[in-house]
């Protein structure tokens, strides 16, 4: 059963109705008919605006899970040459052209008369999404969006290609985050600096990344009639509850209330260690000179081990994580060629989710895995709807590009 899910395309629980079975979902001139098809439909009865739905998210769900397939392959492996060039045609030649049918077929259907006539409890934060995005679409930020996700694939090849010899080994920068937590400062500094020293000899590559990043954020924002990227992309990530000047709010009350807190327990630290000065690699080691806690070595012993907290807490919640585990919907060692970070990422069409994590054999590993099982478990619960939108919340997801 391994690996089943990767190599099979479709769903037999949730099967096709409206995208062919075996269409190339990477060629734009096999997708652009379906785009064209909802577009001239009729949308002036319930039924049909409910037809219309149901294979527009079916849509959805087909494309998104091949930008997620690609992304997860790129992500995984960021030396492999044919797996970047997958992706990047994917977000070169698919997602731009798919764009303006998107921004067309919201229109569609907030223009439709039949729209009224659907539950309005139900369509609730639909209705407020595509509004939004209406608001929001300019064709001319699509470039500009395209341009600003090849910087981010490139930032992520980078990253993976990182590496410092360390303790007789290659080791990539998760792998260095262990020795931060050793009692011997020697070694922690040793750690430190060198890491550090691996990323400031990329600097300018990354600066290069960055600059042409902010440049990029800054004219989309003002494209689409905002002072600022932040308060564009408040937006566009769907955060309707809540506004920058909010985040101020708690920004303030962190310093007022936190950081007095924060800066207590550093003094505490500092003292605990003997040190004159605490150094960036002081922050992580145990402050009372205890061994650093070392739960797992291996991938599949922190599977088994969060497995039987899931079980522990429970049987369905172990039931799911065991699926993800047979059906390799987990990759969680750090490696060489691996891109940074972590990410839960949903493949829409079989719903399923994968987890994507750089473990290094830390007690925060165990943490990262749980947070992400949350996410995973969020997508399991929710499976049965429908609704691409209602399955996964756009704050989590790496993809769907409206």
């Amino acid at each position: 059963m391994k690996a089943q899910i990767w190599k099979s395309r479709g769903s037999k629980e949730f099967p096709r109705k409206f995208v062919p079975k075996e269409v190339d979902l990477g060629d734009w001139e096999r997708i652009e008919p379906l785009f064209k098809n909802l577009l001239e439909r009729d949308l002036e009865t319930k039924k049909q605006i409910e037809k219309w739905l149901k294979d527009l998210s079916e849509l959805e769900a087909c494309l998104d899970e091949e930008g997620s397939r690609r992304y997860i392959l790129m992500t995984c492996n960021t030396t492999d040459e044919e797996l970047e060039k997958a992706y990047l045609h994917f977000i070169t030649e698919v997602e731009p052209k798919l764009k303006p049918y998107s921004d067309k077929l919201n229109r569609k259907y907030l223009e439709s008369p039949a729209r009224k006539k659907l539950d309005p409890e139900r369509y609730l934060v639909y209705d407020r999404d595509i509004e939004n995005d209406v608001k929001l679409f300019r064709e001319e930020n699509v470039p500009l969006q395209t341009e600003d996700d090849k910087l981010r694939q490139q930032y992520q090849k980078l990253c993976g290609s990182l590496t410092v010899q360390f303790d007789g080994e290659e080791r990539t920068m998760p792998q260095m985050r262990k020795y931060l937590e050793v009692t011997d400062r020697s070694i922690r500094k040793d750690a430190w600096t060198k890491t550090s020293e691996q990323y400031l000899t990329h600097k300018d590559e990354f600066d290069t990344i960055y600059d042409k990043q902010i440049e990029l954020r800054d004219q989309i924002a003002k494209n689409a009639g905002f002072p600022n990227y932040r308060d564009y992309i408040h937006l566009a990530k769907s955060r309707f509850d809540y506004t920058p000047e909010d985040c101020y709010a708690f920004h303030a009350a962190v310093e007022e209330l936190i950081v007095p807190i924060n800066r207590k327990l550093a003094q505490r630290r500092k003292e605990n260690l003997g040190v004159d000065i605490l150094r960036p690699w002081d922050l992580q080691v145990d402050e009372k000179g205890r061994d650093p806690l070392r739960p797992f070595e291996t991938g599949p012993e922190l599977e088994e081990g969060v497995h039987k907290m899931f079980s522990n807490i429970d049987p369905e919640l172990a039931e799911q994580f065991a699926l993800m585990r047979n059906n390799s919907l987990l990759d969680l060692e750090s490696r060489k060629g691996k891109a940074p970070g972590g990410y839960q990422c949903g493949l829409e069409e079989v719903r399923y989710p994968f987890i994507f994590m750089n473990a290094a054999g830390t007690d925060s590993d165990v943490f990262t895995l749980l947070h992400e099982g949350g996410h995973a478990f969020h997508s399991f619960a929710c499976r049965e709807d429908p609704m691409t939108t209602y399955r996964n919340p756009r704050w989590n997801s790496p993809r769907w590009p409206r």
